[in-house]
Protein backbone atom coordinates (compact mmCIF):
# COMPACT_ATOMS: atom_id res chain seq x y z
CA UNK A 1 0.00 0.00 0.00
CA UNK A 2 1.58 3.75 -0.93
CA UNK A 3 0.63 6.59 1.12
CA UNK A 4 1.17 9.86 -0.68
CA UNK A 5 0.90 13.32 1.06
CA UNK A 6 -1.15 15.96 -1.15
CA UNK A 7 -1.76 19.62 -0.50
CA UNK A 8 -5.05 20.88 -0.90
CA UNK A 9 -5.15 24.79 -1.88
CA UNK A 10 -8.71 25.36 -2.16
CA UNK A 11 -10.41 23.29 0.34
CA UNK A 12 -13.52 24.52 1.41
CA UNK A 13 -14.38 23.88 4.74
CA UNK A 14 -18.15 24.48 4.83
CA UNK A 15 -18.72 21.33 2.49
CA UNK A 16 -15.47 19.23 4.26
CA UNK A 17 -14.93 18.53 1.05
CA UNK A 18 -17.50 15.79 1.56
CA UNK A 19 -19.80 17.73 -0.92
CA UNK A 20 -17.80 17.35 -3.95
CA UNK A 21 -17.04 14.33 -6.07
CA UNK A 22 -13.91 12.66 -4.48
CA UNK A 23 -11.73 13.12 -7.70
CA UNK A 24 -8.26 14.26 -7.21
CA UNK A 25 -6.65 15.52 -11.04
CA UNK A 26 -3.20 15.59 -11.49
CA UNK A 27 -0.48 15.19 -13.97
CA UNK A 28 2.20 13.27 -11.20
CA UNK A 29 3.35 10.10 -12.17
CA UNK A 30 3.38 9.58 -8.67
CA UNK A 31 -0.62 9.92 -8.31
CA UNK A 32 -0.87 8.42 -12.24
CA UNK A 33 0.73 5.07 -10.74
CA UNK A 34 -1.69 4.50 -7.51
CA UNK A 35 -3.98 1.84 -7.19
CA UNK A 36 -7.12 0.56 -5.31
CA UNK A 37 -6.25 1.00 -1.41
CA UNK A 38 -3.62 3.36 -1.66
CA UNK A 39 -4.08 6.27 0.38
CA UNK A 40 -4.47 10.08 -0.56
CA UNK A 41 -3.72 11.86 2.97
CA UNK A 42 -5.33 15.39 2.18
CA UNK A 43 -3.69 18.81 3.77
CA UNK A 44 -4.63 22.59 3.84
CA UNK A 45 -3.82 25.82 5.37
CA UNK A 46 -4.78 26.87 8.78
CA UNK A 47 -5.67 30.10 6.38
CA UNK A 48 -7.98 28.13 4.80
CA UNK A 49 -9.58 27.15 7.94
CA UNK A 50 -9.36 30.38 9.67
CA UNK A 51 -6.93 28.95 12.21
CA UNK A 52 -4.49 30.97 14.19
CA UNK A 53 -1.77 29.31 12.88
CA UNK A 54 -2.38 30.19 9.10
CA UNK A 55 0.73 29.14 7.52
CA UNK A 56 0.57 25.41 9.28
CA UNK A 57 -0.43 22.25 7.48
CA UNK A 58 -3.62 20.60 9.07
CA UNK A 59 -4.94 17.45 7.97
CA UNK A 60 -8.35 17.37 7.10
CA UNK A 61 -8.96 13.74 4.74
CA UNK A 62 -7.42 10.32 3.80
CA UNK A 63 -8.68 8.93 0.47
CA UNK A 64 -8.80 5.90 -0.33
CA UNK A 65 -7.89 5.43 -3.86
CA UNK A 66 -10.75 3.27 -5.84
CA UNK A 67 -9.32 4.03 -9.01
CA UNK A 68 -6.94 6.30 -11.15
CA UNK A 69 -8.24 6.72 -14.41
CA UNK A 70 -6.70 8.97 -17.96
CA UNK A 71 -8.59 12.09 -17.12
CA UNK A 72 -11.85 11.99 -19.58
CA UNK A 73 -11.58 16.03 -19.77
CA UNK A 74 -15.54 16.46 -18.72
CA UNK A 75 -14.67 19.21 -16.57
CA UNK A 76 -13.43 22.28 -17.60
CA UNK A 77 -11.42 23.36 -14.67
CA UNK A 78 -9.90 20.54 -14.99
CA UNK A 79 -8.28 19.99 -19.03
CA UNK A 80 -6.79 16.71 -19.80
CA UNK A 81 -4.14 18.38 -21.22
CA UNK A 82 -2.82 19.81 -18.34
CA UNK A 83 -3.95 16.96 -15.45
CA UNK A 84 -3.55 13.81 -17.07
CA UNK A 85 -5.05 11.45 -14.40
CA UNK A 86 -8.07 11.25 -12.41
CA UNK A 87 -7.94 9.89 -9.12
CA UNK A 88 -11.16 8.71 -7.68
CA UNK A 89 -11.35 8.26 -4.00
CA UNK A 90 -13.77 5.58 -2.30
CA UNK A 91 -16.66 6.99 -1.02
CA UNK A 92 -17.37 4.83 1.07
CA UNK A 93 -13.64 3.69 2.81
CA UNK A 94 -12.18 7.59 2.85
CA UNK A 95 -12.59 10.05 5.93
CA UNK A 96 -13.23 13.82 6.51
CA UNK A 97 -12.04 14.84 9.29
CA UNK A 98 -14.91 16.47 11.30
CA UNK A 99 -11.85 18.79 13.09
CA UNK A 100 -8.74 19.19 11.28
CA UNK A 101 -5.48 18.36 12.69
CA UNK A 102 -2.13 20.57 13.02
CA UNK A 103 0.13 18.29 11.36
CA UNK A 104 2.54 21.33 10.60
CA UNK A 105 5.37 19.69 12.94
CA UNK A 106 4.80 15.83 10.74
CA UNK A 107 5.10 17.70 7.58
CA UNK A 108 7.60 20.43 8.02
CA UNK A 109 11.07 19.34 7.41
CA UNK A 110 14.00 21.65 8.65
CA UNK A 111 14.64 23.83 5.85
CA UNK A 112 11.18 25.87 6.22
CA UNK A 113 10.65 28.00 9.42
CA UNK A 114 7.14 28.54 9.92
CA UNK A 115 6.95 31.56 7.70
CA UNK A 116 6.99 30.13 5.44
CA UNK A 117 3.23 28.91 4.36
CA UNK A 118 2.77 25.11 3.73
CA UNK A 119 1.40 25.77 -0.05
CA UNK A 120 5.13 27.08 -0.55
CA UNK A 121 6.60 23.16 0.47
CA UNK A 122 4.32 21.15 0.07
CA UNK A 123 3.65 21.87 -3.68
CA UNK A 124 3.46 18.39 -5.20
CA UNK A 125 2.43 15.25 -4.06
CA UNK A 126 4.72 13.25 -1.43
CA UNK A 127 5.28 9.80 -0.89
CA UNK A 128 4.89 9.14 3.05
CA UNK A 129 7.61 6.94 4.36
CA UNK A 130 6.63 4.84 7.05
CA UNK A 131 8.59 6.36 10.07
CA UNK A 132 6.28 9.99 8.65
CA UNK A 133 2.88 7.71 8.15
CA UNK A 134 3.18 6.71 11.48
CA UNK A 135 3.68 9.91 12.81
CA UNK A 136 0.83 11.36 11.00
CA UNK A 137 -1.41 8.60 12.49
CA UNK A 138 0.21 9.48 16.07
CA UNK A 139 -0.61 13.29 15.52
CA UNK A 140 -4.13 12.62 14.19
CA UNK A 141 -4.86 9.88 16.96
CA UNK A 142 -8.28 9.72 18.40
CA UNK A 143 -9.86 11.98 15.38
CA UNK A 144 -8.81 9.85 12.90
CA UNK A 145 -9.13 6.56 14.55
CA UNK A 146 -12.88 7.05 16.08
CA UNK A 147 -13.59 8.15 12.05
CA UNK A 148 -11.70 4.68 10.87
CA UNK A 149 -13.85 2.63 13.84
CA UNK A 150 -17.26 3.72 13.24
CA UNK A 151 -16.26 3.42 8.88
CA UNK A 152 -15.28 -0.08 9.31
CA UNK A 153 -18.45 -0.87 11.51
CA UNK A 154 -20.69 0.55 9.50
CA UNK A 155 -22.96 3.90 9.25
CA UNK A 156 -25.00 2.76 12.75
CA UNK A 157 -22.00 1.65 15.07
CA UNK A 158 -21.68 3.97 18.15
CA UNK A 159 -18.24 4.33 19.47
CA UNK A 160 -17.86 4.53 23.21
CA UNK A 161 -15.47 7.01 25.26
CA UNK A 162 -13.64 5.60 28.15
CA UNK A 163 -14.65 7.35 31.30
Amino acid sequence: MTDVMVYWKDYDRQSNGSEQPLHWHSNSPALGDLVSRDRLWVVTSGKRLNQVEERAGFLVAVWVVEDVIDNPGDDPAFPKHKYGYRIIGDETESIHLDEPVNVDHVIRSDRFDDTVAVGRFLRGPRRLSDQRLRQLLSAAGPHLAQKWLVRSRGPTAVVEEDT
